[in-house]
C-alpha cells in the first residue's frame, strides 16, 4: 500500500483520536452522556474521525464507491461536532450565572434552538457532499447551494455563541472558583474553531486550488482545520478531566461534585 500525503494525515488522526476515544468516554462517564455536556460531542467526533481515517486507508487498497463516498462524507463532519461541544460547556457556564438570578438573563432554550440549527447544518453539509450537481465532468467537487447555506447557518451559531459568552462575562462572579476555567476555555476555543470555521468558509465560497474541502491544499488542511480540531478535542477533554461533575438541585441550585 503506498501512502500519499493524505494517507500520512490518516494516520496521525488515528494517532490522536483513538486516545481521545478512550478518554472521551471516560470523561463522559464523569459527566454524564447527556447532549448538554458537551463533552460527548468529542466523543463522536473522535469515532467521525477514526472512521474517516480508516475509510482513507482503506481506499488505497479497495478504492470502490462506497469507500471513497463514506471519507467524502465523514471528512466533511468537522464543525458541527466542535460547535456542539463548546455549546455544551458554554451552557454550562449559563447555568451557573443563571442560578445567581431572580431572573436569568440567557434563557436556556436558546441552546436547544442553536443545536437544532447546527444538527440543519450538518444534514445541509452532508447533503452537499453527495449531491450530483457537487460533481463537475472533471470530477473535482464543486460546493452546491446546499452547503453555502450550511455554512452560512454555522457561522450564525459561532455568532450567536460568542454574543452569549460575552454577555456572560459581566457575571464572572456568580461562577464558583473550580468552575473558572469555562471562562478561560472557551475564547480560546471559539478562537480555534473560528479558524476551522474560516477555512470550511473559503472552500466553500472560494474553492479554488488552495481552498477546497477534497482537492485543495493539504497544508492549508492540516493547518486550519486538522490542527485546531486536535486542538479543541484535546482542551476540551483537559477541561472535562479538571471540572467536577454537577447536579441541579430542586431549587434550580447547582451543585458541584467531585
Amino acid at each position: 500500500m503506498h501512502l500519499d500525503k493524505h494517507g500520512y494525515v490518516s494516520i496521525v488522526e488515528l494517532i490522536v483520536f483513538i486516545p481521545c476515544l478512550i478518554l472521551g468516554f471516560v470523561v463522559c462517564l464523569r459527566h454524564g452522556f447527556k447532549r448538554t455536556s458537551g463533552w460527548i460531542f468529542i466523543l463522536i467526533l473522535s469515532v467521525i474521525r477514526i472512521a474517516g481515517a480508516i475509510c482513507q486507508l482503506l481506499t488505497y487498497d479497495n478504492p470502490t464507491e462506497g469507500l471513497i463516498k463514506a471519507t467524502l462524507i465523514l471528512d466533511s463532519v468537522g464543525i458541527a461536532p466542535l460547535l456542539l461541544a463548546v455549546l455544551g460547556v458554554l451552557s454550562r457556564l449559563v447555568d451557573w450565572i443563571n442560578a445567581s438570578m431572580k431572573d436569568p438573563k440567557i434563557n436556556s432554550k436558546v441552546f436547544r434552538i442553536m443545536q437544532l440549527v447546527i444538527g440543519i447544518s450538518l444534514i445541509l453539509g452532508i447533503l452537499g457532499v453527495t449531491s450530483p450537481k457537487s460533481q463537475a465532468a472533471d470530477g473535482t467537487f464543486i460546493p452546491p447551494t446546499v452547503s453555502k447555506v450550511g455554512i452560512v447557518l454555522n457561522i450564525i451559531v459561532f455568532i450567536v455563541i460568542t454574543i452569549i459568552f460575552v454577555v456572560s462575562l459581566p457575571h464572572g462572579s456568580a461562577v464558583p472558583g473550580p468552575e473558572r476555567p469555562l471562562r478561560v476555555y472557551i475564547p480560546i476555543a471559539l478562537v480555534a474553531i473560528a479558524i476551522r470555521l474560516l477555512y470550511s468558509t473559503l472552500c466553500i465560497f472560494v474553492h479554488d486550488s488552495t481552498f477546497s474541502l477534497f482537492d485543495g491544499s493539504i497544508t492549508a488542511n492540516v493547518l486550519m482545520a486538522i490542527v485546531e480540531e486536535f486542538f479543541v478535542a484535546i482542551i476540551t477533554l483537559a477541561l472535562g478531566f479538571k471540572l467536577g461533575r454537577t447536579v441541579v438541585e430542586m431549587q434550580g441550585e447547582i451543585v458541584n461534585l467531585k
